[in-house]
Parts: structure tokens; sequence; C-alpha cells
């Protein structure tokens, strides 16, 4: 920081700089006499710097020297307390591959005291598949307690859709709580490539997981690829 730097503020200023570089008696300097005590504090943090051969607090130094000229005041953040959960019943579904998927879901304050009030396997999860080739439908139930809220869940087949509801198990009977979204894993995976030594293209369309895509001569391909990266599914009727 240059002398002339230095000159242009404030006693008060000075007070400050020459505090935060631990120089003490700081107030009973003259300003002249102040701003010297402060040039020569610096100078020897350089040296201690150097000196020490910490490359890492060199490199720190020289990028700190371009806002060292200037005193900035911190500024005054205004913190937010993040809430544990929303109070909102809501399930989610995301494709991890094409035979496994996450699935994490939240509940209202007054559906966990219903199902507390029943018994302990009052909740569980319903799987829905249906077959994208033949469209037929089938489910499966997982049991939860009420203190999950997520699972990795292995897919029965690829080449299916599959959407997720709450069940709770109430004394009349079940009960759909929530439905998360649809997913849709691929007609073909990698696995199903049989010729390694040359590909063609459901390889390469395998391969990127979009196979399927191209059901029509329509040159609508690249709308349904886009469609898909936006919502996790097919629309095959476009």
């Amino acid at each position: 920081m240059t002398r002339e730097r230095l000159q242009v503020l404030s006693v008060s200023s000075l007070q400050k700089i020459a505090a935060s570089q631990g120089i003490l008696n700081f107030r009973d300097y003259l300003k002249d006499d102040l701003i010297d005590v402060i040039i020569e504090a610096f100078a020897e943090a350089r040296i201690d710097h150097l000196t020490e051969n910490n490359w890492t607090i060199i490199s720190e130094e020289k990028k700190f020297d371009i806002f060292r000229d200037e005193v900035l005041p911190t500024p005054a953040y205004k913190t937010y307390q993040v809430p544990e959960k929303y109070n909102i019943t809501r399930i989610s579904l995301i494709m991890v591959d094409p035979l496994m998927a996450f699935v994490c879901w939240d509940l209202a304050d007054e559906i966990m005291a219903e199902a507390e009030m029943i018994h302990d396997n009052a909740l569980f999860l319903r799987v829905h598949e249906t077959h994208l080739d033949t469209s037929e439908s089938t489910f499966f139930d997982i049991p939860v307690q009420l203190s999950d809220d997520k699972w990795y869940i292995n897919l029965p087949s690829h080449g299916s859709s599959y959407y997720i509801e709450i069940i709770l198990n109430t004394s009349e009977g079940e009960r759909s709580v929530c439905s998360s979204n649809k997913i849709e894993s691929p007609l073909r995976i990698t696995r199903d490539i049989q010729n390694n030594s040359k590909m063609f293209q459901d390889d390469f369309l395998i391969l990127a997981g979009v196979y399927g895509f191209y059901d029509d001569e329509s040159g609508s391909n690249s709308q349904k690829i886009v469609s898909f990266l936006d919502t996790g599914t097919i629309d095959r009727e476009a």
C-alpha cells in the first residue's frame, strides 16, 4: 500500500488498518507516524511470507495485493434457517440406470400422525410397471418404515415405464396418499448388443439410452429426444 493512498485516509481508517496488522498502541501515534508504522508492518509481513518459502501463502499474498489498496467493509449477510421438512406430501422417482431407480418422499404431518396411529406396517410403496411393447401392467409392493424417506429400487425389466404410489394401509382398506412422476427404461440396453466388432445404428442408440425414439419416418426424432431430456418420458404419439 503506497504512502499516497494512506495519506488520503482518515485517522480512524488508519487505526483500523493498524489494528488489523497487530500494531500496538496505535492510538498514540500522530497520522504521519502511524502511516510509517503501517508501511513497516506491511513490509515485515511480506518478508515473513517470502522467508517461509510457502508457495501457497505467496500465491494468496499476490492475489490479496490486488485488493489491499482499498479498505472494504464487510457486508452483512442475512441468514435463513432451512427447515428439516416442508410439511408437504410428495414423492419423486429418478432413473439411475435401466434396471435401477431412486425414489425419495416426504409426508405431511397429518399423514404421519395417521400412520403412527395404525401400526408399524402402515405404509408401503406400490411400484407400477407397464411394458412398452405389450402395454401389460403389473405392480409389486415394498413395505417401508415411518422413518424411511428414500430407497433404491431394482427394476424387474427394461423396456417398461414405472411410477410409484405411497399406500396407507388403514383399517378401512388401502388408500393412495400420492403418486410419483413416470419414468421409462430403454427398450434395449447395452447387453443387447451382440456384435462387438461392428456397430449399427441401433447399437449407438442403445449406448445413448434413447433406443425407441426413431419409430417412424416423420423426422421427429430430435423433438422426441428433447422432450425426453425435459420430462424423462418418451412421447410415442409425437
